[in-house]
């Protein structure tokens, strides 16, 4: 019991990095001219192995069955690179997502209730270690938030991940509404419209399901944000990373992306079977030369799997999205008691939103860990565990 323990907490650790850093190989892990995160990749390669090596049987639901047919077809998806050729993009996106990916999802088969607590709380205290480099950073910082390379969107989009596990795992102390409050202030410094417009969406989502029993948390929650994007309004902000970004008039951002939407449908139209995994930026400059893109991928999930692999790979894919959130939405409904299945719906609806604003395949590992932790035959729904 007590080696079980250890080793589910050494395997937990190292999936967690390596959804965090989301690379095999990441040159700013480079300490003392050596490379701390091949040493998490290597272990997390041998570790996954292992386990996987040792399942004897595994039960999976209907919808399980559609995240191992779209994870198969995605593995199958190098076929592609044989017809339109490959870039070094794709095959890292690749690598990354299939090595880091798809080991956690089949495992998640093996989790029992106290390991996925156990994944929540480290992620938790990731976020926490973020905070406090941000926190560190916005006194010093004249642009938008982030911290160790990652980005101001994946810093935002980390914070509000906090708040959502603070929220619904985590017993209701005033202490966590001040931590809530600071991830939450923390995200807006970053500047990043797609995290926060995110968040508020699955705010609405939970508000429309939950009104009778929220109207008041409804009330305190909508003054806080009034009192909020107000003084972001009034520029009483402007000092607090670049939170003002979050209401200005610039359209760039939404033309860029509306531009993104109209090359992917054309490509869609003109390469039904795809163009391989890498490939969008590519073939978008193929197809318009006079009008060249420097982004790699358009921005949003949906767009970027119907493109590259295509119509069929995005229908899978699509069904697999409503067939999970649904799943899981039946099991909070069935499990109001539980704490687990809020967080894992909740975090999916945020997660989807958050990939069709500004999201990309290997940006999306998490998602796809919070689907299948919401859809494995077991152990979640047993009590004895809770």
């Amino acid at each position: 019991m007590l080696i079980r323990s250890i080793y589910s907490w050494i395997y937990l650790l190292l999936a967690c990095a390596m959804i965090s850093i989301g690379k095999i190989y990441d040159e700013r892990l480079i300490l003392f001219d050596f490379n701390f995160g091949v040493v998490f990749s290597v272990l997390f390669l041998l570790f996954s192995i292992y386990s996987i090596l040792t399942v004897q049987k595994i039960n999976v639901t209907t919808s399980m069955q559609w995240m191992f047919l779209f994870l198969s077809y995605l593995l199958l998806s190098p076929i592609l690179w044989s017809i339109y050729s490959y870039t070094e993009i794709g095959l890292e996106k690749y690598i990354n997502f299939v090595s880091i990916v798809i080991p956690i999802v089949f495992l998640t088969n093996k989790f029992r209730i106290i390991d996925v607590k156990k994944f929540f709380n480290i992620l938790l205290y990731l976020v926490f270690f973020l905070a406090f480099l941000g926190a560190i950073k916005l006194g010093n910082s004249v642009g938008r938030l982030s911290v160790l390379g990652g980005g101001p969107i994946i810093f935002a989009r980390w914070m509000l991940i906090g708040v959502l596990i603070l929220f619904f795992m985590k017993k209701k102390k005033w202490t966590n509404n001040i931590l809530i409050i600071t991830l939450v202030l923390l995200s807006l410094a970053s500047g990043s419209r797609g995290p926060i417009l995110s968040f508020l969406l699955t705010i609405l989502v939970f508000f429309v399901l939950n009104f009778r029993r929220s109207f008041i948390n409804v009330f305190l929650v909508s003054i806080f944000l009034s009192i909020l994007f107000t003084l972001i309004t009034l520029n009483k902000m402007d000092d607090v990373g670049k939170a003002d970004r979050l209401l200005t008039k610039n359209k760039t951002s939404k033309n860029v992306r509306l531009e993104f939407a109209s090359r992917s449908l054309e490509l869609v139209y003109k390469y039904p079977f795809g163009v391989g995994i890498g490939n969008w930026q590519e073939y978008c400059n193929q197809s318009q030369p006079h009008h060249l893109l420097r982004h790699e991928y358009p921005h949003n999930l949906l767009l970027e799997i119907f493109v590259e692999l295509g119509i069929l790979g995005g229908l899978i894919f699509l069904y697999l999205l409503i067939k999970s959130i649904y799943f899981t939405y039946k099991r909070y409904l069935l499990n109001k008691s539980s704490r687990i299945y809020p967080l894992l719906f909740y975090l999916q609806i945020f997660l989807l939103f958050n990939s069709l604003f500004s999201g990309s395949l290997n940006d999306s590992r998490l998602l796809f860990v919070v689907l299948a932790f919401g859809i494995t035959a077991q152990p979640l729904l047993y009590k004895r565990y809770e």
